[in-house]
């Protein structure tokens, strides 16, 4: 892995196979990224006393922390890449994965809310965590057979991830739902699986598949109902694959569970931001 000067003159492809984005859209985090600290500078003059210069420029910064979510080695490794100690990648990884948190943003929780035509899509995701040393029992997944940490992701028809919301990994899709207080206009059309039977109480536009029920075969209409529901979800399927691309939401997460939702929103906005470029 080279610094940023060094891998600028790549190839598209191979730039965006090395970062997980575009160099457009990296260039335009580096903006946003630089506006934003220029602007604390100006609000909060006293914060900058006694702060040292980095050592790496504000791109390699942002390089850095966008390298880390795409292939997620360990804070060691990715000092000996940038050629500066352990700590003081994690310092900078901290500092910057939360500036460009605010930078680069996911919509408000209200736009589900702003037009009632458009057609929304839910569904959970689960990723392996390392064995907690405390609260075990919360945080396996039956389903899984191992401690997990889930994550809902409610999309909107043109492929936007509209939210994201953590749990631990014995919560049931359902529940989670229910606790997490999603905005969706009432006439807006929600598109499920079947792990949310019942949440026509709660969103009463919504579809989801028909189950077979004991002794009693499917018939062609509920099939083909299956069929199309699918057809039409498999949208959702293809935003979890572009998140797992950033392999910190894929692999065994090692970090904070409190930092955990941090990262996820973070992923879902780079994930939007590389889809509004396609």
């Amino acid at each position: 892995m080279k610094k940023y000067k060094e891998i600028e003159a790549e190839t598209p492809a191979n730039f965006k196979r090395m970062t997980g984005i575009s160099k457009e859209d990296f260039q335009s985090l580096c903006d946003k990224t630089e506006a934003y600290i220029e602007e604390e500078k100006i609000h909060n003059p006293l914060k900058q006393r006694g702060v040292k210069k980095s050592k790496l420029s504000l791109t390699d910064c942002v390089l850095l922390t966008i390298y880390y979510l795409h292939h997620y080695p360990t804070f060691a490794n990715l000092a000996n890449i940038f050629n500066i100690s352990e700590s003081y990648c994690h310092k900078i990884y901290s500092r910057y994965s939360r500036i460009l948190v605010k930078v680069e943003t996911l919509p408000n929780r209200k736009k589900t809310l702003e037009n009632p035509s458009d057609t929304v899509i839910i569904d959970v995701t689960e990723q392996p965590i390392e064995r907690p040393v405390k609260g075990q029992k919360s945080y396996y997944s039956g389903k899984k057979k191992r401690h997990t940490i889930k994550v809902q992701i409610l999309a909107s028809c043109i492929g936007e991830i509209l939210s994201v919301d953590c749990e631990k990994g014995r919560k049931h899709d359902f529940s989670i739902f229910k606790q997490s207080d999603v905005l969706i206009h009432p006439d807006s059309e929600l598109l499920a699986d079947s792990g949310y039977q019942g949440i026509k109480k709660y969103h009463e536009n919504s579809v989801i598949p028909i189950k077979k029920k004991k002794g009693i075969p499917r018939t062609d209409e509920d099939k083909a109902h299956n069929k199309a529901l699918s057809k039409r979800r498999v949208l959702i399927e293809n935003i979890n694959r572009l998140c797992k691309i950033f392999r910190c939401v894929k692999e065994v997460y090692r970090g904070k569970h409190k930092n955990y939702g941090l990262t996820w929103r973070l992923v879902a906005a780079l994930v939007n931001l590389r889809c509004r470029s396609i």
